[in-house]
């Protein structure tokens, strides 16, 4: 693979942490951000960067069928995407089995998208994703454990008094250290069976988002990582996994062709949300907008994750390991 310049995927996660900082100055030094005010900015910015990130599926598994020598139909593609997009949110008919699957496969995809420019070869790397993706949806969830109890009523209801949350909230620092401690063993395993190398600067960038996430309130917490993070790094991956297959396509033409598919997701959105003020008009609006987040990402979860497997099979990695 051609060795594609590193200072603008540096840059990325650079630019991320210091507006990640900003908000933390921001909101304890300048001016408190008002919970109104962080659900205003959450709701923005997934309209504006998280749906177009999950629009951008129709062209990765266009480029992964090429790249694989098979047919590509849109046709196709959209009458599964829906498949799986409606049958997933059938399961929200039991929500603690919904929530269960979104947590497992969303662990899986953060590790994934994360490392994805830790590893050259990648062999059996399921163990270092499943660590990573782990350890930081723990230090999102544990943290502000509190809050969430506190901010969705319907977790409120199932929890409260409950011995097992009264264990989890009694022991959460004891557990974040813990799933700490399981994602550097599986590094040192990784390193031991693959050729992998981490480097002063990744470490660092790990501990200032780590930082960021624990200190932010609940809400600008979970903007920062879902909404900002994990998407803008999502459209990063997509853009070199392009230019890896020595697809010419630009930023600009790729998120100009996201747009339609970005409008009829936030029509489905909008669509989601008033079947369920519908049906259950006294439903939290958080707890439903999880609802409608979960329904969407686990069509796109598996296009990604093909988009992973495909740089695998031809060998490429995402150019991070180049010495910046």
């Amino acid at each position: 693979m051609k060795r594609l310049s590193t200072i603008n995927y540096y840059n990325t996660e650079s630019i991320l942490l210091i507006l990640g900082i900003l908000l933390l100055i921001t909101h304890y030094y300048i001016f408190p951000i008002e919970p109104k005010v962080q659900m205003v900015i959450l709701l923005t910015l997934v309209i504006l960067v998280g749906v177009p990130h999950g629009a951008l599926d129709f062209l990765v598994d266009e480029q992964t069928k090429v790249a694989l020598q098979q047919n590509f139909s849109i046709k196709k593609f959209v009458i599964l995407y829906l498949f799986r997009l409606f049958s997933f949110a059938l399961i929200w008919i039991f929500p603690w089995v919904a929530f269960s699957i979104f947590m497992v496969f969303s662990i899986y995809h953060f590790g994934e998208t994360d490392m994805a420019g830790l590893l050259k070869t990648k062999k059996k790397a399921g163990i270092l994703y499943v660590a990573y993706g782990a350890f930081i949806l723990g230090v999102l969830l544990l943290v502000h454990l509190p809050q969430i109890k506190d901010t969705l009523p319907v977790i409120k209801n199932f929890v409260e008094n409950s011995d097992l949350y009264l264990l989890l909230e009694a022991n959460r620092y004891l557990i974040i250290m813990a799933l700490g401690f399981i994602f550097t063993v599986a590094i040192v395993y990784q390193k031991s069976i693959d050729n992998i190398e981490v480097t002063l600067p990744q470490l660092v960038r790990l501990i200032v988002l780590l930082a960021i996430i624990t200190l932010l309130p609940l809400l600008m917490a979970f903007t920062f990582y879902f909404a900002l993070w994990h998407s803008i790094l999502s459209v990063r991956n997509i853009f070199f996994y392009f230019k890896s297959f020595n697809n010419d396509k630009k930023f600009a033409i790729i998120c100009n062709k996201s747009i339609l598919f970005s409008l009829l997701a936030l029509g489905g959105m909008f669509m989601i949300f008033f079947v369920l003020n519908y049906f259950l008009p006294d439903m939290n609006m958080l707890f439903a907008l999880l609802i409608i987040l979960s329904v969407l990402t686990l069509p796109h979860l598996q296009v990604m994750h093909r988009m992973y497997q495909n740089l695998n099979i031809k060998n490429n990695s995402l150019p991070v390991l180049i010495t910046p």
